[in-house]
């Protein structure tokens, strides 16, 4: 018993070298473990931007494309300069309906075009809302089948979006193409 109680009264320390090498591997090894956290969260970061850009392209085009087959239109036309396309269709009372689809401030817009003087409940703006803007290389364009002059009744549409998407100092692009036709 009386070398256990001699045990516990001695009083002794670590030398310098001792705690020396103990931080040193302590250091190390709370540098290893930053590093991976790091990577860890960049790599989250950087899916998660790349993934919402991805659904937002994805929300993009199937707007346009449900547009245009749910407004059923007999001609298509083209404005280069405006980066848009615009859909006619003969209605019920001989008139004619008219939808713009088009790139403006950086998102996609969708206009009912009003076949009379617009009133304030006549028109509807329909903005796809997106975290992400569209960039100025964004376009839609038309390509009539046949060579045949526009307002085309058949053709090729070629939409093309520059998304780019910022949080805080991080920005991430994409660029998507697509061709479909009518």
């Amino acid at each position: 018993m009386r070398k256990f109680v001699d045990l516990l009264r001695k009083e002794q320390g670590f030398t310098l070298i001792e705690l020396i090498a103990a931080l040193s591997l302590f250091s190390l090894v709370s540098a290893l473990v930053y590093g991976v956290m790091t990577f860890g969260v960049q790599s989250y970061q950087r899916v998660t931007m790349e993934n919402t850009l991805r659904d937002e392209s994805d929300l993009l085009m199937s707007a346009i494309i449900t547009e245009i087959y749910t407004f059923a239109p007999n001609t298509i036309s083209s404005d280069e300069v405006n980066k848009t396309i615009l859909l006619r269709r003969d209605n019920l009372s001989g008139g004619i309906d008219e939808v713009a689809i088009g790139i403006s401030g950086g998102q996609l817009v969708i206009n009912e075009l009003p076949t009379t003087e617009p009133t304030p409940g006549d028109t509807y703006n329909t903005r796809t809302s997106t975290d992400s803007t569209l960039g100025p290389n964004s376009s839609i364009s038309l390509e009539c089948s046949a060579n045949s002059i526009q307002p085309c009744e058949s053709g090729l549409l070629n939409i093309k979006l520059s998304l780019t998407l910022e949080r805080g100092d991080t920005r991430r692009q994409l660029a998507v193409e697509s061709k479909f036709g009518f």
